[in-house]
């Protein structure tokens, strides 16, 4: 199960949608033997390939993979279940960039984002301190829906603790990253010398 697990993860990153085979088969070994954590990353990773293959997009079954992986992951793990959250929030917001494209009704897009919003919030009180690295994904999707939302301060304060922790972290191509969805954010809003600074600073955290 462990092997087609990572094998699955190999096809993936190539882009081929035989991983799905790959992670079901481990799906039915794990019940077989009845290992619930396991099953539970099986089940992660079909969300991931439902949601970032092109070839497979299929934002229900993504959103159907990642409830059951958090369904399966004990009270007890809380840093996977935060992971199986943070998922279905970025799931909430795929669904809120699609009908934006489409140029759904405003009550639509509401919806989506604040259902994005609710689920990384969840993500965030269940992860704990030390969770470095996922804090700093949660963080800047939260900026990414604010901002989407119109909030801009609420925004920038997700951003900054995004880029706190990424900068804990070391990664500095990360921090550069968010510092340059912050000048987006901040040239949406007007705020135009404060968007070059932090363009200015992204660029040469992209630098090195």
């Amino acid at each position: 199960a462990a092997t087609l697990v990572l094998l699955g993860g190999i096809l993936r990153e190539q882009g081929k949608p035989e991983c799905v085979g790959s992670y079901q088969e481990a799906l039915t070994l794990c019940q077989r033997i009845g290992d619930r954590q396991s099953e539970a990353l099986a089940a992660f990773h079909l969300g991931h390939a439902y949601k970032g293959l092109p070839s497979l997009r299929d934002l229900d079954q993504a959103e159907r993979w990642y409830q059951c992986s958090l369904e399966l992951h004990s009270d007890s793990d809380r840093q996977g279940r935060a992971r199986c959250l943070g998922q279905l929030g970025f799931v909430a917001y795929e669904r809120f960039s699609d009908a934006r494209e489409a140029q759904r009704p405003a009550e639509e897009l509401l919806q989506h984002l604040n259902a994005a919003a609710a689920f990384c919030g969840q993500a965030l009180e269940l992860l704990p301190a030390d969770a470095v690295n996922d804090l700093a994904v949660t963080h800047h999707e939260l900026g990414n829906i604010y901002g989407d939302a119109g909030d801009l301060e609420r925004a920038l304060r997700h951003y900054g603790e995004s880029i706190r922790y990424k900068e804990a972290a070391g990664n500095v191509y990360g921090a550069g990253e968010t510092r340059f969805n912050v000048a987006l954010a901040l040239a949406r809003a007007g705020r135009f010398a404060d968007a070059r600074e932090y363009a200015r600073v992204a660029l040469r955290n992209f630098q090195t």
